[in-house]
């Protein structure tokens, strides 16, 4: 369906796989169907995303974290330019907040806004 490194508009994402064109974890009939990341706010990525205290975040976070599913995960590169990186699987679901903290650093979140991190592996 996509191509590793290709680059793909949200309207595009969201044509193929549905969910919000608007959120870093579209959900669609329950299940998070992609992840659409900027790396000012997950550094780490596509390895880890960081949910923040949003209910929408922390509802798609524990979706995700449940789910076996692999989902697509695409890095933003510019202004409705998506890269995609490949299929990824939650690996780990990290709540607490001294397991989360080294995945904050040079988020542009603090700590306290974070409510999961999800360590991811390739599938």
């Amino acid at each position: 369906m996509f191509e590793i490194d290709k680059q793909y508009t949200r309207e595009f994402i969201h044509t193929a796989c549905g969910g919000s064109k608007q959120a870093f974890l579209p959900t669609k009939n329950g299940k998070v169907v992609a992840a659409c990341l900027r790396t000012d706010l997950n550094p780490h990525a596509p390895d880890v995303i960081l949910c923040d205290g949003s209910a929408s975040a922390r509802a798609a976070g524990r979706t995700l974290a449940a789910q076996r599913d692999a989902i697509p995960v695409f890095i933003k590169m510019e202004t409705d330019a998506f890269r995609f990186v490949g299929q990824y699987v939650v690996s780990e679901s990290l709540t607490a907040p001294l397991d989360c903290a080294p995945y904050v650093r040079n988020s542009g979140f603090t700590s306290g806004q974070i409510s999961r991190v999800l360590k991811l592996r390739r599938c």
